[in-house]
């Protein structure tokens, strides 16, 4: 005599309500996490820009190649150049403050930076591509065209976007809007 076995597998009817409410949950999860992931990225690349001034302005401040010469006169800043609608910035040194270096007749090329993920530099000097150049006797910024402040604006477009602020003492910063 032969004992019953008993059948433990699931009917075809609980497979596809588990199926269902899965799909239910992730219809609602994967774009909530789409949208998380892009605003991780965007901050990221505040952090980026942030970072990179903050570099800039300690190349200055420690006196990095202010033996060097431009021309016939001594470094005196070290700058980061903007493209509006770009992805990368370049890093110079530069004897004068009035004008961004083009074709760098005036400064000296030091390498550049690269935002990721499709990231841009969205606006600059309201709307114009500059420079932002480094004191190396107080680490203060200066810009032509700005006053006193002014911010560097990163984003996927110009209404998705994160703001680095700073001001011509020397501050750089962000906040959490």
């Amino acid at each position: 005599m032969t004992l019953p076995t008993k059948n433990s597998a699931f009917t075809l009817i609980e497979l596809l309500l588990v199926v269902t409410i899965i799909s239910i949950i992730s219809v609602g999860v994967i774009p909530a996490f789409t949208s998380y992931i892009r605003n991780q990225n965007l901050k990221q690349a505040q952090e980026q820009i942030k970072s990179d001034l903050r570099s800039t302005q300690n190349k200055a401040l420690t006196g990095s190649l202010s033996d060097q010469f431009i021309g016939s006169a001594l470094m005196k800043f070290w700058g980061i150049k903007f493209t509006n609608n770009s992805s990368t910035y370049d890093f110079f040194i530069s004897s004068v403050d009035d004008s961004c270096p083009i074709n760098y007749v005036q400064g000296q090329y030091q390498g550049n930076g690269k935002l990721s993920n499709n990231l841009r530099i969205q606006n600059f000097n309201e709307g114009q591509s500059g420079c932002l150049f480094f004191n190396v006797q107080d680490g203060g910024i200066s810009s032509p065209g700005f006053g006193s402040a002014g911010s560097v604006v990163v984003g996927y477009s110009v209404s998705e976007v994160k703001n680095v602020f700073f001001n011509s003492s020397g501050l750089i910063y962000s906040t959490n809007d």
